[in-house]
């Protein structure tokens, strides 16, 4: 990855303790003259071989302590709406990364587990002492419930009786041992002459298999929170009802997924996770920034850490500097979901990380962008989900850029589900709305803008010859995200909502209008405009949204009748029916009328 200026300067600022000497160095250097730049090579190379040093020294807890996450107890009355509750929180929450909520006194959902199932679910090898070489994960074999549980007890009571462990360990209060024996494994690797490895059941789709909750409500309409005050904790209704039931919160009342009908396994519907000892869930962050909710519901207990998302670069920085060669290799190396590193070792250089530990009963909570990673100190079963609020609006902005620089395809459009919530404006408050707002009139005018520059630069107009099928954007359903599939941008991968260009030359291939040089091989005058929002529509949203937020900005200027006319007269000249001379012919421009 390019290092940009901003993180030449997070290098002098707020660096990590042991590195004084380091700055101290910048600063004389710059106080030399203010015509003379500083040798940042020279300071990168001595931070590097400073870095080097910490890590030399093995970092453990013991050496640099890993300070707790805050837990929450919510009382019944705040339990009842999970989104108002989390909000209530988020100001002293939101600083840690990840939070543990504990469910009031009498909360006791039957786990809906089918212990005797016979499906099996596949599971992947995970080498423990390769977990910092950030090696993919070999397939490994497929259980049922009780052949997982009855496989990872063995490996728990194989590893608590070897000669050199306590055998009691068990009855540690806060599994002290183990949780040495963990980062004893990962931090030296090859060093302790064995390998370890553990199967981890990740990734099961509670819908095809089994959720440990009573299923959900069949539309988001029928979740409030005044449907579960109706009803007591000891009613097995509560549990169908309730925001804190996974297969709801997506659904729930303040949540921004709530109108993505199209079922996403893992985003808006739950996906489980069998572990056993030692089973590794690496560091990362969610699909677009979400945040995600995970609920343990029997087991041993989950170890778990967390780096808030406002330190997020903070935590890539290291990765950046440590794996370099790996990134090379693999660009998207943190998309992997599979790199293990020491929290003691990430404190230790500076990347601020809180623990907790999850026992069954209780949920964590994710915030937007925050990394968090960890391990299980036996067998368990959890479950979890993804969810949106306000707040994750300006961090939705930050993953769309980030997936267009990595040419990844979002899991979620970020443009459609910002019009599908502009569709849906009476399910927000007042804070969210304009949040929302602000973000939809930068993208329009991002849109206009550079529709103007490819016009000018000779890309044909050809909404006034042939029409593509208006976008719908009440509710995000599967024929949204089908026909989302065809508009993809072959540089960039991002969906183009509102318009892309394509080019006679190219048969499958469209593009954003930040790559219009990407799409064909032919001149400017070879490709086209395809516009699904047309310029008065969102001139009109853009107006609409200042007078709203009470502002009056300047409309991007509209293409000169002459640049216009260039711009579309080459074609339609040309003999044949308006789709053939404007070149829609193509794969993806003569798509069926679909609904967008």
């Amino acid at each position: 990855m390019e290092e940009t200026s901003d993180a030449k300067r997070r290098r002098t600022e707020g660096s990590p303790a042991g590195f004084d000497d380091v700055e101290e160095e910048a600063r004389a250097e710059e106080d030399v003259g203010e015509e003379e730049e500083p040798d940042w090579d020279a300071i990168e190379a001595k931070r590097l071989e400073e870095h080097e040093r910490i890590l030399r020294t093995r970092p453990t807890r013991l050496t640099h302590p890993i300070l707790d996450a805050p837990e929450f107890r919510p009382t019944r009355e705040e339990f009842l709406d999970p989104i108002a509750y989390l909000e209530q929180i988020r100001e002293e929450a939101e600083a840690y990364g990840i939070i543990k909520v504990i469910p009031p006194d009498g909360w006791a959902p039957e786990c809906g587990l089918d212990w005797e199932s016979p499906k099996r679910f596949a599971t992947k090898r995970q080498r423990i002492d390769r977990l910092q070489q950030s090696q993919p994960y070999d397939d490994g074999r497929k259980y049922t419930l009780k052949e997982y549980r009855r496989m990872a007890n063995r490996f728990m009571d194989a590893w608590l009786t070897r000669e050199e462990r306590p055998v009691d360990i068990g009855t540690a209060t806060d599994w002290g041992e183990l949780y040495d024996d963990y980062w004893n494994i990962v931090d030296r690797g090859a060093m302790i002459g064995e390998e370890i490895e553990v199967e981890y059941g990740n990734d099961v789709d509670a819908a095809t298999y089994w959720s440990g909750f009573p299923a959900g409500a069949t539309s988001a309409d029928d979740l409030s929170k005044a449907r579960v005050a109706s009803l007591s904790l000891d009613d097995p209704a509560y549990y169908a009802a309730s925001g804190w039931n996974l297969n709801n919160i997506a659904l729930w009342p303040g949540s921004l997924l709530r109108r993505h009908d199209a079922p996403l396994p893992g985003v808006n519907t739950p996906w489980l996770y069998l572990g056993m000892l030692f089973g590794t869930f690496p560091w990362h962050n969610e699909d677009n920034y979400f945040e995600s909710i995970n609920y343990h519901h029997a087991g041993a207990p989950k170890q778990w850490y967390g780096v808030p998302g406002a330190e997020a670069a903070a935590f890539e920085d290291v990765v950046r500097r440590f794996y370099k060669q790996r990134l090379l290799e693999v660009p998207d190396l943190l998309h992997r979901i599979n790199l293990q590193v020491s929290p003691a070792k990430l404190i230790a250089l500076g990347v601020p990380v809180k623990r907790l530990t999850q026992r069954a009963g209780e949920f964590v909570v994710t915030f937007p962008q925050a990394f968090h990673g960890g391990f299980s100190y036996g067998f368990n079963c959890g479950e979890a989900v993804n969810f949106a609020t306000r707040h994750w609006i300006a961090h939705a902005r930050l993953a769309n850029e980030r997936y267009r620089r990595a040419g990844r395809l979002a899991v979620v459009s970020h443009d459609r589900l910002m019009f599908t919530l502009k569709a849906n404006e009476d399910d927000l408050d007042a804070p969210t709305k304009k949040l929302l707002l602000e973000e939809l009139r930068r993208i329009a005018v991002e849109d206009l803008r550079a529709r103007n520059a490819a016009f000018a630069d000779g890309v044909r107009a050809i909404s006034h010859l042939c029409t593509p099928p208006a976008n719908k954007v009440g509710r995000v359903d599967g024929a949204a995200c089908d026909y989302d599939d065809k508009r993809v941008c072959a540089a960039c991968k991002h969906t183009c909502f509102l318009s892309a260009v394509a080019s006679e030359t190219s048969q499958t291939e469209v593009c954003c209008l930040r790559h219009v040089s990407h799409v064909g091989r032919g001149p400017p005058s070879s490709k086209y405009m395809i516009e699904w929002e047309p310029r008065d529509k969102l001139e009109s949203l853009i107006a609409e949204i200042d007078a709203e937020l009470g502002q009056k900005e300047p409309l991007p200027t509209r293409p000169s009748p002459t640049a216009s006319a260039a711009a579309s007269s080459p074609r339609e000249s040309a003999g044949g029916s308006p789709r053939e001379s404007a070149g829609l012919g193509t794969e993806v421009a003569a798509t069926p009328a679909i609904s967008a």
